[in-house]
């Protein structure tokens, strides 16, 4: 199963143009090479949230922050970012076509952690 999970964080006064910067060349890993499938980041006035998508994304996440050149990256970044937080997938709603377009459905799944939400 695909999940998510997601880090927010406050945006130092002053210091969106050099998070901007830094984000510019992309994430500081390999996507498929630590096991995700999407990395997004959202970057408002004073917030910024980092989105990890891909099977156990919760999992691969921990096992790669214990890596040297990860720590080395979340540690520049503290000049740049304060407060992080760990938010877990909660909840999350799809659009899945039954017999076309006519008549679509909604699922929801709401779970914690790495729980698969159809065995809810």
């Amino acid at each position: 199963m695909t999940d998510q999970i997601a880090i927010v964080a406050e945006i130092r006064s002053g210091m969106k143009p050099a998070l901007e910067k830094r984000l510019q060349d992309g994430p500081p890993f390999d996507l498929a090479g630590e096991g995700f499938e999407r990395h997004e980041v959202f970057i408002g006035d004073t917030d910024v949230v980092f989105v990890f998508t891909g099977p156990g994304a919760s999992s691969q996440l921990a096992r790669m922050a214990a890596t040297p050149a990860l720590f080395r990256h979340v540690l520049a970044m503290t000049g740049i970012v304060a407060g992080p937080r760990l938010l877990q997938q909660t909840y999350r709603w799809d659009r899945h076509a039954r017999d076309g377009p006519a008549s679509d459905s909604f699922s929801v799944g709401s779970w914690a952690g790495d729980r698969d939400p159809a065995t809810r």
